[in-house]
């Protein structure tokens, strides 16, 4: 039986909610295209899908639910650190496509990561009135697309609430977007906190310089339904046949 693990990244204060991630150790040997990978992936409808192709050097292939690879992801790679660390094979780089990631976990269980914010998506940042505006909304101000609407709480603690979507990808409202939250960060040049999505994931974030940027949250590991690993299992199967 192939091994999966769902995770899901920057829960909320509560432990809540926060962003799933599938992360799969793929089998010694395994021989699988990405075409192949990305059909699983939005098959499955996860958010984001990550094939460990190999735990010993963190190497690794992301694709989103919505048709695409993914070069670079702030919760699937937290997702990850996070999953690994559970199963004993506990990493301090991961290598997505985009290039290698430095990572590490807290001993208090919050899970960084460390990379260029211009590996993200080219989110755009909306500046809102305050934050009841953003909550209030059930989708972008007209003429807005790839996103991320924002507000202060607190700008003197460098606290933000922030939501974000992408109707020209077919992605709908994302409840935690690390990578535009990196960028952010860049954009303010400050530390922050954000309060980000319909449940309230906690992002942090803090520039390292004035290219990369730390980012961190905490994870929760869920076990996955008899179903899906039974679909992972499957096609590992009909991938070796």
């Amino acid at each position: 039986m192939t091994v999966c693990m769902l995770a899901r990244a920057f829960v909320n204060a509560e432990g809540e909610y926060g962003n799933p991630a599938l992360v799969v150790i793929e089998p010694d040997g395994a021989s699988v295209t990405a075409d192949e990978r990305q059909a699983l992936a939005t098959r499955l409808g996860i958010p984001a899908t990550v094939f460990v192709r190999d735990d010993a050097r963190g190497v690794v292939a992301i694709h989103g639910s919505y048709g695409q690879a993914i070069r670079f992801g702030g919760h699937p790679l937290l997702a990850t650190v996070e999953v690994l660390h559970r199963l004993g094979s506990p990493v301090t780089e991961l290598v997505p496509e985009a290039g290698p990631v430095a990572c590490r976990r807290d001993q208090d269980g919050t899970v960084w990561i460390t990379a260029p914010a211009a590996w993200s998506k080219p989110w755009r940042h909306l500046e809102m009135d305050r934050p009841e505006t953003i909550d209030a909304l059930a989708g972008l101000p007209e003429g807005e697309d790839f996103t991320q609407v924002w507000a202060w709480l607190d700008r003197t603690a460098g606290r933000v609430r922030a939501r974000l979507w992408a109707p020209r990808i077919g992605k709908g409202e994302d409840e935690a977007c690390g990578s535009a939250s990196m960028l952010l960060t860049l954009k303010l040049g400050r530390p922050l906190e954000v309060v980000h999505g319909r449940h309230g994931a906690i992002i942090r974030t803090d520039p390292i310089d004035d290219v990369r940027v730390e980012l961190g949250g905490r994870c929760v590991v869920d076990p996955p339904a008899p179903e899906l690993t039974a679909q992972i299992t499957d096609f590992y199967a009909t991938a070796s046949a």
